[in-house]
């Protein structure tokens, strides 16, 4: 008979709350394999955070230490992304209650609700897929993250944490202790910023 069953348990296998687990009982190269799978969405989340990159290293060095801390106690009540950046988050209003209170209190303030502007209008698409977006002009690529930067703390965390890190509503809402409506909220307002930020380079007539 065929074996229809293997590819699926394969899958499972290798996911990342599997991983976790088989690292708890000592496996280090399943740490491995997820610390390839996360580490530059995770660092790329914390440096658009904290906008400077010394900054950002430590913090990625805490987060994954964290991990590593926690691992005897992981259970895969949720998936192991929203773990990982409810970690990851942790130690960025560690670093900004200690340095920057202001910044940790404007997370709570409330977004706005801009237009229906998609994600796929804004954010570069894999360079090794479409060869000419390798072409695009550096000062729009810098324009683009300047704009990133900008954005207020809620709308750009919900930003990053979809964009880059892969993360869907639900689970942004779960990371950020907010509602998923509120971070469908605060990510239209973000692209709506950012698309009449990046509107100068737009090829629309």
């Amino acid at each position: 008979m065929p074996q229809t069953s293997r590819l699926p348990i394969a899958a499972e296998a290798d996911s990342d709350e599997s991983l976790m687990l088989r690292y708890a009982t000592g496996d280090v190269r399943a740490f491995e394999q997820i610390y390839d799978r996360h580490e530059r969405a995770v660092y790329r989340f914390l440096v658009r955070s904290v906008r400077i990159q010394a900054v950002a290293d430590e913090l990625l060095q805490e987060v994954w230490i964290s991990v590593i801390r926690y691992a005897p106690s992981y259970k895969p009540q949720a998936l192991f992304t929203t773990w990982l950046y409810r970690i990851a988050r942790s130690r960025l209003i560690d670093h900004w209650r200690a340095r920057d209170p202001e910044a940790l209190e404007s997370l709570d303030q409330p977004a706005g609700t801009g237009c229906d502007a998609t994600l796929i209008d804004l954010v570069v698409a894999d360079a090794s897929v479409q060869p000419e977006v390798r072409a695009m002009d550096r000062a729009q690529a810098r324009a683009f993250v300047a704009a990133v930067e900008e954005l207020p703390s809620a709308q750009r965390e919900a930003f990053v944490l979809h964009a880059e890190a892969g993360l869907t509503y639900e689970q942004i809402a779960a990371v950020t202790d907010s509602g998923a409506e509120t971070v469908k909220s605060r990510i239209r307002y973000a692209c709506a910023k950012l698309r009449t930020a990046m509107q100068p380079w737009r090829n629309d007539p």
